[in-house]
């Protein structure tokens, strides 16, 4: 419970801080973005097997209360989705 609100403590301070910087700015033009990549569905992919792993990860804590395996993180956490669920011990 102290945590959420260490949290909330935190976030609130830095957008106290913030606020005022942003209201102040000066409002300038984005300049024109030129991208020549031959493979845009590189940076795509690499974000989604990123994203999966972390996912991946997420559940398998919550889930079995463990790490996931080397295999899984290789195959961006496509491996854990076909995992079965390990019995928890009395």
């Amino acid at each position: 419970m102290k945590t959420n609100k260490l949290i909330a403590a935190a976030v609130a301070a830095s957008l106290a801080v913030a606020a005022p910087t942003a209201a102040f700015s000066a409002v300038v033009a984005p300049a024109p973005v030129v991208t020549h990549s031959s493979t845009p569905f590189v940076p795509w992919a690499v974000f989604g097997c990123a994203g999966g792993i972390i996912l991946a990860a997420l559940a398998a804590n919550y889930r079995d209360n463990r790490q996931l395996t080397t295999q899984e993180a290789w195959t961006c956490g496509l491996f854990f989705l076909f995992s079965q669920p390990k019995k928890k011990r009395n």
